[in-house]
């Protein structure tokens, strides 16, 4: 089997409490062959867990800045860092939607319980932007990586109405198989994938990589979430894609790893994102192994584990066996 990426999700800045903790971490990382860590410097309550003047600060970051340290010690050990970005999701700590609460989505029927804000605004990407060009620049990471990159369903709210009255689509009106319903479809999709282009042109500027977590299943996402990120690929507007293929399910993990590999078809690395918990259960190694080598048989380039914290030194081990087995280390 092919040597492959190895990379994980870290939720919360707050679980590094001191900087002998971020060196600890690091060495653990290094250790176990990681090639990116992907720390969430925004999660969806809208506040940074970094040192930023353009958003209220999380009251759960820790007095130190863990963040700065994290990027030296990992880029010292060859472990590249991408700061995660829950993007749209602008929640209770969100300054954005305090000061300018017109920018909130109004989304009819949510699928998830977070409050959005609309993502097609043009002021709410501008902000988005800025916010990731600072932690860009004050850190200096190898990359930059977007989550909740998608409009949470389907936003009404005056600019949305506005902008699709001009294009002669009612939006209390057009449903389903309405062509008037396919034309706010493509003019969603744009609005978001135009973000990526934008944040895609800054991480070239920059020197950095950029990387997407995104949903399994495609089309949907285009139609629901306004998220097409096999164009992304195409388009050359990331450079590694995650899909979320979390399941218990080793035969649906490597079922859906092999759409995703078709779909992008070498237009950008695919790294399958497992769940090693889920639904508050650990998997086991062995039931992270099947997984694993599942999607790798069907071409995916490597795995990202959800979560940092929940990963043992046992699931390290077992997949750093198979990735010297594959690469004949």
């Amino acid at each position: 089997m092919q040597n492959f990426g190895l990379a994980s999700w870290l939720h919360q800045m707050s679980y590094f409490r001191s900087a002998e903790q971020v060196e600890a971490q690091a060495e653990r990382l290094a250790a176990g062959r990681f090639d990116i860590f992907i720390p969430c410097v925004k999660n969806g309550h809208g506040a940074a867990d970094f040192v930023t003047d353009l958003a209220d600060i999380s009251p759960r970051y820790p007095t130190f800045d863990p963040l700065k340290p994290l990027v030296a010690a990992c880029q010292a050990r060859g472990v590249k860092v991408h700061p995660w970005f829950c993007v749209f999701t602008e929640g209770r700590r969100s300054r954005l939607l305090r000061e300018h609460p017109e920018y909130i989505a109004k989304i009819e029927d949510p699928q998830e319980p977070h409050q959005w804000a609309c993502a097609c605004r043009p002021q709410v990407q501008d902000y988005l932007l800025a916010l990731y060009a600072d932690v860009a620049r004050r850190y200096r990471p190898a990359g930059l990586h977007l989550d909740y990159i998608r409009t949470g369903g389907r936003c009404k709210c005056d600019y949305c109405r506005e902008q699709m009255h001009s294009r002669g689509v009612d939006l209390d009106v057009a449903g389903p198989g309405d062509p008037a319903y396919q034309r706010w479809t493509d003019w969603r999709a744009a609005q978001v994938s135009g973000f990526v282009a934008r944040l895609r042109e800054f991480t070239r500027d920059e020197g950095m990589e950029l990387s997407a977590a995104v949903y399994p299943e495609y089309p949907e996402c285009v139609t629901e979430q306004a998220q097409d990120w096999a164009d992304w690929a195409k388009k050359g507007l990331v450079d590694f894609l995650f899909p979320m293929n979390y399941t218990d399910s080793a035969e649906e993990a490597k079922a859906r790893a092999a759409d995703h590999v078709a779909r992008v078809d070498g237009a950008a690395a695919v790294w399958e994102g497992l769940a090693q918990s889920l639904s508050r259960r650990t998997l086991s190694p062995e039931a992270l192994m099947e997984q694993v080598t599942g999607v790798l048989e069907v071409g995916a380039d490597g795995v990202v584990l959800f979560e940092y914290r929940g990963v043992g030194d046992e699931h390290i081990r077992a997949i750093n066996s198979l990735r010297q087995t594959g690469s004949g280390a």
